[in-house]
């Protein structure tokens, strides 16, 4: 069995000894249940949370909340959740009743190209400034190859009074066939000179080479642009993102 969010924290945490920030899917998910897990992160130790709706692709429930669940006890956006564990904050639980506040800092997912189900760019902001009103302390994009296209999104978040850092999210290609696979998956765009510098590589090992020389030029960009610091998407392989970071930081790096 799966230990489940509370067990593979604690996991992370205990045998890798770095900071660790619990992912936490609002679809399909009660608020009771929700609480408790809240009170149990709290009390092992965690106060940084990662808050998501969740994609019905990979949800059961699909876009509707479980047929069990009344509406009022389960959440229909990440704005929902955020409110909730703000609430928590206030020392404020159910069903109601006070309490010991927590002390949660909350981050939720932006989209500078737009998340796939908003009808344009603007309503999809519109609903990151609501998250950031429900209580949110930090964002963190979905995966960007442009620095000017972050830049564009958090100029925007700007206009709309939503000052929170903005973390870019960053996934080093190092194969041709992820200009296939990443933008029917994350629905994003490849930059021309990315897909160009894949496309024109003659073997893995160049392929590989192009990829993490692309990421580490747009590192810095994202950083000149203001990013507060970096958020790398590895899937599970390191190998590249390391690449980038010793390029980065490491002995010769510009960083």
């Amino acid at each position: 069995t799966k230990p489940g969010t509370l067990g593979t924290a604690f996991a992370l945490r205990d045998a890798l000894k770095v900071q660790t920030v619990p992912h936490l899917v609002a679809r399909g998910s009660d608020r009771l249940s929700m609480e408790d897990l809240l009170i149990d992160l709290h009390y092992a130790g965690f106060r940084d949370v990662f808050v998501v709706r969740g994609d019905e692709r990979f949800s059961p429930e699909g876009s509707a909340a479980p047929a069990s669940l009344p509406a009022s006890e389960t959440y229909l956006h990440a704005s929902d959740l955020v409110s909730h564990i703000a609430s928590l904050n206030r020392g404020e639980y159910s069903p109601p009743s006070r309490g010991k506040p927590t002390a949660f800092t909350v981050g939720v997912a932006g989209y500078p190209e737009k998340h796939v189900e908003a009808p344009n760019f603007e309503a999809d902001l519109d609903r990151l400034v609501a998250k950031a009103a429900a209580g949110a302390g930090f964002i963190v994009t979905q995966m960007v190859f442009d620095a000017a296209v972050y830049a564009r999104f958090v100029a925007e978040l700007r206009k709309r009074g939503v000052t929170l850092p903005v973390l870019p999210g960053v996934k080093p290609l190092l194969r041709l066939s992820s200009l296939r696979n990443v933008p029917k998956t994350f629905f994003v765009n490849v930059p021309q000179a990315l897909a160009r510098a894949l496309e024109e590589a003659k073997s893995p090992e160049e392929e590989k080479a192009a990829g993490i020389a692309y990421a580490v030029r747009l590192c810095g960009e994202l950083l000149d642009a203001g990013a507060p610091t970096l958020h790398f998407f590895t899937m599970g392989k390191g190998s590249g993102t390391r690449a980038v970071l010793d390029a980065l930081y490491g002995s010769g790096g510009s960083r």
